[in-house]
C-alpha cells in the first residue's frame, strides 16, 4: 500500500528507525567520533562551524545526530513529524545534560514546518528523497536559511540505488515462489548477505528498511545532475559531496573565477562519468569519449528502471530485458576505458554483474532452489552493496554571489 509520508510508514509500524539507545557518555562520543569524520573530511563542515549556530533538523527520528550537533554548540530546533519520536529526543537531551540547547521541539514535517526566524544550518538526512517535487524542499530550505547558509541533505541516488532495488526484486521473487513470509524469504535469501558488515540495527529493520519500505523506489530516488542543477536553479552553490560530485582531477589557476553556470556545467560533466562509480560503490570513472559514457548511462537507466518494475511483477515483462541488460553492461565494462584505482576493481564490478546475471537468471526458470544457493554462497553477491547513500551540502548564495 501507498504511504503518503515516509513517516506514516513508519508510525504504522511503531517503531523509530534509527533509535541507538546510547546510555552512556561513551557511547555517544563515538558515535559523534564517526559524525566528525564524516562531516570534518568528508563534507568540509568542521564542528566549529556549528558554535552558537542555529540549527535546524528536519526528521531527526530518535534524535541521535542532534544531540552530536548539540555537543558541537549548536542551537537546536527540531521539527519532527513522528509524535512517537518526541519523548525520546527529550529524554535524550536532558540525560546528556545538553536540554539548554534544545531551542525548539516542533510536530511538523518539511511542508508543514513554520517559523519567521532564519538558520544558518539545515540538516534533513535519510528522508528528503521522499519530498516531491524536490523543488519544493529545495524551495523551504533557501527561504528559512541566512544568507552563505548551509543544507545538508543525504538520500538515496538515482544510479547508486540499483542494487537496493535489485535485492527488492529478488525478494519479490523469492515471496512468490517460496510461499513463505517476507521475514523468512528475506532470510533464506539474504542473510549471509547482511552478516558480511558491521551493523547496528537488527536483521528485521533492515527488511523494514529497505525491503518492504515503499519509499525505496525508483520513482523516489534523486539524479545527482538533475538535483544540483535544480538547487543551482533555486539560488544555492554546491559546497561538498559524498561521494564528492566535483572533480577533483581539474587543474586551473587559482585566481580564475569560475561563473556559477561553469561550475554547474563542470559538476555535471563529472556525474555522468560517475554513474558506474555509484551503481558499482566504488571508483569506476567513465573516462572514454562522451558518446560511450552517453550509451553506459542510459542503459544504466534502462536497467534501474527494469528492475523497479520486477518489484510489483517478478516474472512480467521487463525480466528478460534485465537479464540481457546486465549481460551487455558486463561486456561493455569489459571493453570501456575507465579509470580505477586497480584492475581488481574492475573484475569485482563484472563478477558482481555476472552474478546478478545469474540470479536473475535463475528467477526467468523460477528455480528457487537456485536463487538461493546463488545469493547464499556467491563472494559477489554477498559483497556488493553499490553507493545508495548520497551525501550533498549546498549553500545558499548571497545576492551578488
Amino acid at each position: 500500500m501507498a504511504e503518503d509520508k515516509l513517516f506514516n510508514y513508519y508510525e504504522r509500524q511503531d517503531v523509530l528507525p534509527t533509535f541507538g539507545n546510547f546510555k552512556s557518555a561513551a557511547e555517544l562520543d563515538a558515535y559523534a567520533s564517526q559524525r566528525r569524520e564524516l562531516f570534518s573530511d568528508k563534507l568540509v563542515l568542521p564542528p566549529r562551524l556549528f558554535r552558537d549556530a542555529e540549527v535546524l533538523e528536519f526528521g531527526p527520528d530518535s534524535g541521535e545526530n542532534a544531540l552530536v550537533f548539540a555537543g558541537w554548540g549548536a542551537n537546536m530546533t527540531l521539527a519532527e513529524p513522528n509524535r512517537h519520536a518526541h519523548p525520546k529526543i527529550e529524554a535524550y537531551f536532558a540525560h546528556f545534560g545538553l536540554a539548554g540547547r534544545l531551542r525548539e521541539l516542533v510536530l511538523a514535517d518539511v511542508e508543514g514546518f513554520r517559523s519567521e526566524r532564519r538558520f544558518d544550518i539545515i540538516d534533513a538526512e535519510g528522508f528528503i528523497y521522499t519530498v516531491q517535487p524536490t523543488e519544493n524542499w529545495l524551495g523551504i530550505f533557501h527561504r528559512l536559511l541566512n544568507p552563505d547558509g548551509y543544507a545538508v541533505v543525504s538520500y538515496y541516488e538515482r544510479y547508486g540505488g540499483f542494487f537496493e532495488l535489485a535485492l527488492k526484486a529478488i525478494h519479490a521473487a523469492g515471496k512468490a515462489l517460496m510461499g513463505r513470509s517476507a521475514l523468512e524469504t528475506a532470510k533464506l535469501l539474504f542473510e549471509p548477505k547482511w552478516n558480511s558488515i558491521q551493523h547496528t540495527r537488527s536483521f528485521e529493520s533492515w527488511l523494514m528498511d529497505v525491503l518492504e519500505n515503499p519509499f525505496v523506489r525508483h520513482r523516489y530516488f534523486l539524479d545527482a545532475t538533475a538535483l544540483c542543477s535544480a538547487a543551482h536553479g533555486l539560488g544555492f552553490a554546491i559546497h561538498s559531496a559524498w561521494p564528492s560530485y566535483r572533480d577533483g582531477l581539474e587543474v586551473y589557476w587559482h585566481k580564475k573565477v569560475l561563473s556559477a553556470d561553469d561550475k554547474l556545467r563542470r559538476t555535471t560533466r563529472h556525474l555522468g562519468r560517475s554513474r558506474l562509480s555509484f551503481l558499482g560503490g566504488r571508483k569506476l570513472y567513465l573516462a572514454g569519449g562522451i558518446d560511450a559514457v552517453e550509451a553506459i548511462s542510459a542503459s544504466i537507466e534502462a536497467l534501474v528502471l527494469d528492475v523497479d518494475a520486477m518489484i510489483d511483477d517478478p516474472f512480467g515483462a521487463s525480466l528478460p530485458r534485465v537479464v540481457a541488460s546486465l549481460a551487455s553492461l558486463r561486456e561493455a565494462v569489459r571493453t570501456t576505458d575507465i579509470l580505477a584505482d586497480d584492475a581488481a576493481d574492475i573484475e569485482a564490478i563484472v563478477a558482481t554483474l555476472d552474478s546478478f546475471h545469474r540470479i536473475f537468471g535463475a528467477i526467468g526458470r523460477r528455480d528457487a532452489s537456485a536463487i538461493a544457493a546463488l545469493t547464499q554462497s556467491d563472494p559477489a553477491f554477498i559483497n556488493t552493496w553499490g553507493q545508495p547513500a548520497h551525501f550533498l551540502v549546498v549553500r545558499k548564495r548571497s545576492e551578488g554571489a
